[in-house]
């Protein structure tokens, strides 16, 4: 077998000679090793390696329906392996034996490679007339297109399940995350998948010398606008001292019923200590209280005994609603003073699809066979009524995100009624030491750049943060770790970031200009070729 050269021609010849099962086992491997690109890694350049491997497998397959096949491949792996710590959920759960949740994972991969597979045979059906060494730029512009189109469906249908787009690849540095307040993460996406195709366009000797300028243009802007933004001081909120809790409670330990008043005690404990002097305000995370305080006035007054006057407390709980019809749950915050009045509350209203309620077309399937409960518990949570913005006497006004909700960009804050702050409670107990938790906290840090607003993180554990208007992280608790922050809020930024007003209209418009070039390139290609 002849081995690739440096060139775009030989390393097409040399997969084109593998056999299907090897060509399968590459795109395959491709996948699982391009989540190496994300947190908390970051080896950023296989990305770089990964998606022109792909490229190279799709364009030169024979059928549609084989490019399609190689994209699905490459996404099972994809998704199977960056989604792997979901399996850790259904671990905890003593009667669930370990393997399900892995079995989950791959149906959850199996869904989600459906994305990338579209994206290959969409592809290599538009350019079935045309190759890699004729029309090298015209295939770069569709697949790079086609492939931000689907990462943005992808955060949208049934729902939506934007993790790990391409733009996030950045994390590790927060300079070249900062573009997000101008076009959001969909387009540092699309611009990140840009710089993944400018090695391959360097094995082309007639790009051999523009390609990396262009590239170097690029990132070199990327990094000036992102040091111009973080040369700046952060200023705090004057009179508002935050304590943030952080119980390390393992997720088998939550919910028996003999551990709730001793977890009550442990946040207590660790809401009183010493160094609570002269904090204004106290968060606990989600569900850090198994009792539906809404319904339990005594409960709000013992915990109200550890606030000083004029001091309040946030925290998550299930919150029980009776009616005539039955009781619905939500997942919900709840603010009390140091009466144990109730001064504030949400409900979560972007539920998690299978973790806290199972979608109708599915339930019919899966409630008869007995295996419902396994994904909540039994009952569903209700959504509660979408995003408010909530005041509470001392705190400039904020959005309260659950868990979930903070992953979806454009979706965290009420535009009419914007807050000076977002609040996310969470509990990350469930994915125990795995990638999970720190890619939850990275997009956190991308909401606070895109909406320009600081966050402020409270996890069961792993990880509790304060997250300034760019994205810094002031301060934060490790994972798998007790402890708690004393931290002033941070002040919002002064004016508006670009991407909390337009939202993805700048990413629509680059997807429409790249489809423009696109079909102009090709039509002055076949115009010079008459």
């Amino acid at each position: 077998m002849k081995y690739p050269k440096f060139n775009i021609d030989d390393i097409s010849m040399f997969l084109q000679q593998l056999s299907e099962f090897k060509k399968s086992l590459v795109a395959f491997s491709a996948g699982l090793l391009s989540v190496l690109a994300f947190a908390p890694i970051y080896i950023f350049p296989i990305y770089m390696m990964s998606l022109p491997i792909l490229l190279l497998l799709s364009m030169n397959s024979g059928t549609v329906k084989d490019a399609f096949k190689f994209g699905y491949i490459f996404g099972l792996g994809h998704f199977f392996a960056g989604l792997y710590w979901i399996g850790n959920s259904f671990a905890v759960e003593p009667d669930i034996p370990n393997w399900a949740g892995f079995i989950m994972v791959a149906l959850l991969a199996s869904y989600l490679a459906l994305f990338i597979g579209i994206v290959c045979g969409a592809a290599k059906y538009i350019h079935r007339n045309h190759t890699l060494k004729t029309h090298l730029i015209n295939i770069i512009l569709s697949f790079v297109t086609l492939w931000s189109i689907a990462e943005w469906l992808r955060g949208h249908l049934f729902t939506g399940f934007p993790w790990n787009l391409s733009g996030y690849i950045w994390g590790f540095s927060d300079i070249m995350l900062q573009s997000t307040a101008v076009w959001g993460i969909h387009g540092l996406s699309l611009i990140t998948l840009i710089i993944c195709f400018i090695p391959l366009v360097m094995l082309k000797k007639k790009y051999v010398i523009t390609a990396p300028i262009f590239g170097v243009i690029i990132l070199c802007g990327l990094i000036y606008y992102g040091y111009s933004r973080l040369d700046v001081e952060v200023e705090n909120i004057e009179g508002v001292n935050l304590r943030i809790v952080q119980p390390n409670i393992k997720q088998q330990d939550k919910w028996s019923y003999e551990n709730w008043g001793k977890n009550l005690v442990n946040y207590m404990d660790e809401s009183e200590d010493d160094g609570s002097e002269g904090v204004t305000h106290v968060i606990w995370p989600e569900t850090a209280v198994i009792y539906s305080l809404s319904e339990e006035p005594f409960r709000r007054q013992l915990i109200a005994q550890i606030l000083d006057e004029g001091e309040a407390l946030i925290t998550g709980y299930p919150r029980r609603q009776k009616s005539s019809s039955g009781t619905k749950i939500f997942n919900s915050m709840i603010a009390i003073n140091d009466k144990g009045e109730t001064i504030g509350g949400y409900d979560k209203s972007h539920l998690v699809p299978f973790g806290e309620y199972i979608p109708n077309f599915i339930r019919n399937i899966l409630v008869p066979l007995g295996v419902g409960e396994i994904f909540t518990g039994g009952q569903d949570y209700s959504e509660g009524d979408g995003l408010k913005t909530i005041k509470i006497d001392g705190l400039p006004p904020f959005s309260l995100v659950i868990c979930y909700e903070i992953i979806f960009p454009g979706e965290v804050v009420n535009r009419i009624n914007r807050p000076d702050w977002i609040l996310n409670i969470t509990n990350d107990a469930w994915y125990g030491e795995s990638s999970g938790p720190y890619q939850h906290l990275l997009q956190s840090q991308v909401r606070a750049i895109e909406e320009g607003l600081p966050v402020v993180r409270s996890a069961g554990t792993g990880i509790s943060a304060i997250i300034g208007p760019y994205g810094r992280i002031i301060d934060e608790i490790p994972l798998n770790s007790r402890g708690v922050i004393n931290g002033k809020l941070p002040m919002k930024l002064a004016s508006d970031t670009i991407y909390s007003n337009f939202r993805e209209w700048i990413f629509i418009c680059i997807n429409v200009m790249f489809i423009i070039l696109n079909v102009t390139l090709v039509m002055r290609n076949k115009w010079l070729s008459r």
